[in-house]
């Protein structure tokens, strides 16, 4: 688990996401409540900020998409980097207790199609989060275990 939560406020804008992702380096933000950062709002993740540069009407008609003007995609950037991140987020989202086994984590990772959980404290506060990156550190460390422990 890391204990380094990349945040951001429900109130935040798709923009401040933007630069957050690209500096924490990450897929995907756990969106806090504004006024307790410590309790979990929602979550958004890469696809659902690079989706809301696609309008509407191309996602019912992709094709349409070959015929937009060149600068249609810097426009449609700019007509969203003020929304806040909550008429994005993902706001039913699981998460997983500090106690919870590996085996769970994955679990849902896998039947969710999830990249990451947030994990809470018996309170529900927010403690850290466990990303598809760390699942495959984990499966890396359990297969060393494995040799190191072979006859």
């Amino acid at each position: 688990m890391r204990r380094h939560v990349p945040t951001i406020a429900r109130n935040g804008t798709l923009g401040e996401a933007i630069k957050i992702l690209l500096k924490e380096q990450v897929n995907g933000l756990i969106v806090v409540d504004d006024k307790n950062p410590s309790k979990v709002a929602g979550i958004i993740a890469s696809r659902d900020v690079v989706s809301m540069v696609v309008p509407d009407y191309l996602e019912a008609y992709r094709m349409l998409a070959n015929f937009e003007p060149r600068d249609m995609f810097v426009k449609r950037v700019k007509e969203v980097e003020q929304e806040p991140v909550e008429n994005f987020m993902t706001e039913n989202v699981h998460v997983v207790r500090e106690d919870d086994s590996l085996m769970k984590l994955v679990t849902l990772l896998c039947e969710h199609g999830i990249q990451q959980l947030p994990v809470v404290d018996t309170n529900g506060n927010l403690t850290g989060y466990i990303s598809r990156t760390d699942i495959k550190q984990a499966l890396s460390d359990a297969m060393d275990d494995s040799h190191r422990t072979s006859p």
